[in-house]
């Protein structure tokens, strides 16, 4: 048989490729080993509060196996949470674009993939997530909740009409009064374009929920008022004020406005008296001080008599600084009350604020909707100081 010289370079090159595929599947081994090590080792430093280090662990582990797709959202949340939306963006949107993932785990990244989008400002793209979502039966529900949060979000009040309408029949919620709160922010912009028509049409679908909250019947008045009727508007606000009586501070000076302008002056300050005496609200009082001053001596009289009544009633510092503020104007030449007056409005100020219910936010005027925690109705109708003395 005759020798063949080539096996020289053949056995040689053989032998390191075994070698060398032994070592690799070694150190493969030895990686997939570690992994259960190193995930212990990023879970402990995430318990302890080292996020970047265990941030740097977690990448780790990921880049020795790809596979690991709970990790991949541990990741991403982890992104979420320090504000590298880019990155958790990036890292979601790479897993649902994987062909080899299952529809359930696909599900789940376009859900933290829309989470990103909303923390890090994207509405709009968060939108589209979510209506991909709506899509999946599983996750309709859940969609339709989170568009309806980036609706009021954004505004898009008719859109969040919608949504609402939708969750009622398939859910079975009752958002009778967030349709309600729509409804009058769509009308508040239709009169701030003038647009008395379509203000109109929105104030008859809006009173179809007059019972869930007194901001229908308010708005509805503030409509007739300003289509001229001013009977109407009267109508309305004594609805309201007849159905949710702790509301009346809130509206009772318009509606004192529109007797007046009806040629019934001793009934709007009989009204204005009154709600004094029945709520003893700092706004009741402000809305009848600025309105009975104008009435001359006699009204200065009436003034006078409401502070003191609002003072022995429900002490205030609100209360008092009214008093003196009237004090300073029947003598405004004298130093130490107009000093006193001074004093007294910067510390009352902080004391003419609106508090919500649920979450504490402060509100410098009365607000149906909470910038703080997104709850409608949840501002009581009552300045800080009254709330305590009630």
């Amino acid at each position: 048989m005759d020798f063949e010289y080539w096996y020289f370079v053949f056995v040689p090159v053989l032998f390191f490729a075994g070698w060398f595929c032994r070592g690799l599947d070694q150190r493969q081994r030895d990686d997939t080993t570690n992994l259960p090590e190193a995930y212990s080792h990023g879970l402990s430093l995430l318990l302890n509060g080292e996020t970047d280090k265990a941030i740097d662990t977690f990448v780790e582990v990921v880049r020795i196996d790809p596979d690991l797709v709970d990790l991949h959202h541990v990741l991403g949340n982890l992104f979420r949470e320090r504000g590298e939306f880019e990155r958790a963006i990036r890292l979601h949107r790479h897993l649902y674009n994987r062909a080899d993932l299952s529809k359930e785990e696909r599900t789940r990244a376009l859900k933290e993939l829309a989470q990103d989008y909303i923390r890090a400002g994207f509405f709009d793209r968060a939108e589209a997530a979510f209506r991909r979502l709506s899509e999946m039966p599983s996750e309709h529900l859940y969609a339709l909740r989170s568009l309806l949060e980036i609706y009021v979000t954004e505004h898009e009040w008719a859109a969040a009409i919608e949504t609402a309408r939708l969750l009622e029949t398939q859910a079975g919620e009752s958002h009778s009064a967030e349709i309600a709160h729509f409804y009058c922010e769509r009308i508040d912009l239709a009169l701030k374009r003038k647009n008395l028509e379509e203000a109109t049409l929105l104030v008859g679908k809006a009173l179809e929920r007059e019972d869930a909250t007194p901001r229908v019947g308010i708005t509805a008045a503030r409509v007739a008022l300003a289509a001229g009727n001013g009977k109407e508007a009267v109508a309305h606000w004594e609805r309201v004020a007849e159905r949710f009586p702790e509301y009346l501070p809130i509206f009772v000076g318009p509606l004192a406005d529109a007797m007046t302008a009806q040629g019934d002056e001793a009934g709007a300050v009989t009204l204005l008296r009154d709600a004094c005496e029945k709520t003893r609200s700092i706004d009741a009082m402000e809305a009848a001080l600025s309105r009975v001053r104008k009435l001359g001596d006699a009204g200065s009289a009436e003034a006078q008599k409401i502070v003191t009544g609002m003072l022995h009633a429900r002490p205030s510092l609100l209360a008092f600084n009214a008093l003196v503020q009237l004090k300073h104007e029947e003598d405004p030449s004298d130093e130490q009350t107009k000093m006193l007056a001074s004093l007294l409005e910067k510390h009352a100020r902080r004391l003419s604020r609106y508090q919500c219910r649920k979450c504490g936010f402060l509100a410098s005027r009365f607000n149906w909707h909470c910038l703080g925690c997104g709850s409608w109705d949840s501002f009581p109708p009552r300045r800080i100081e009254d709330g305590k003395k009630a």
